[in-house]
């Protein structure tokens, strides 16, 4: 009798762990599609200059020194959320960095300015749209961390993604974004102060 209570709870226990690893739906991490679906969504460098040790020039392509992160909605974009590295659970590393090879930044036979993640699950998707976005950045550990250069896509919505056992989705209305350079605190400081003193001179007139 207790053999076949305990037999019966791991069949639910089983089922339930089924349910909730392909129940979720997830897309595939990555800004350009080898496929017949047209993907790609390159990111460039927005302006021309060095900041925090890193080159860039304005309309080249990233390298691998830059990584990549993303957020998604479920309520029409009100709110996003961040997908954390044990949330996305691709078998691979995430945030997941770009690609290039021997060339360096701009290598466009190596795919410069382009990411390829695996499949990421979103939490608590189970039917109809999603809104995403893609952050890229260098520097630091995370997005607005101690970045130096740093840039998101434009937010965009799929009407559904892929469930249940089914291959990943491609980021259907993913386009190219910039990366611009990331002020210092320090930065931010010295211009108040300037604010400051326009504003003391011009009372003083």
């Amino acid at each position: 009798m207790k053999k076949s209570v305990i037999a019966s709870l791991l069949t639910v226990a089983a089922l339930a762990v089924t349910a909730t690893s392909y129940g979720q739906g997830s897309v595939a991490f990555q800004n350009y599609n080898f496929g017949a679906t047209s993907l790609n969504a390159p990111v460039t460098y927005g302006q021309t200059g060095t900041f925090g040790g890193k080159s860039g020039v304005a309309g080249q392509a990233v390298g691998s020194s830059f990584l990549a992160d993303l957020r998604y909605s479920l309520d029409g974009g009100a709110n996003y959320s961040l997908l954390t590295a044990a949330q996305a659970n691709d078998g691979t590393a995430y945030p997941t960095s770009f690609a290039f090879g021997v060339g360096g930044d701009n290598d466009a036979a190596n795919f410069a300015g382009y990411f390829f993640g695996n499949s990421v699950t979103i939490p608590g998707y189970t039917s109809g749209p999603v809104s995403f976005i893609v952050e890229a950045w260098q520097g630091g550990t995370a997005y607005g961390a101690n970045n130096n250069w740093a840039g998101q896509s434009t937010p965009f919505t799929m009407a559904s993604i892929a469930t249940g056992q089914s291959p990943p989705s491609d980021f259907a209305g993913l386009t190219g974004f910039t990366v611009n350079p990331v002020p210092e605190p320090s930065i931010f400081a010295l211009s108040g102060l300037g604010a400051a003193a326009l504003m003391l001179i011009r009372r003083k007139k």
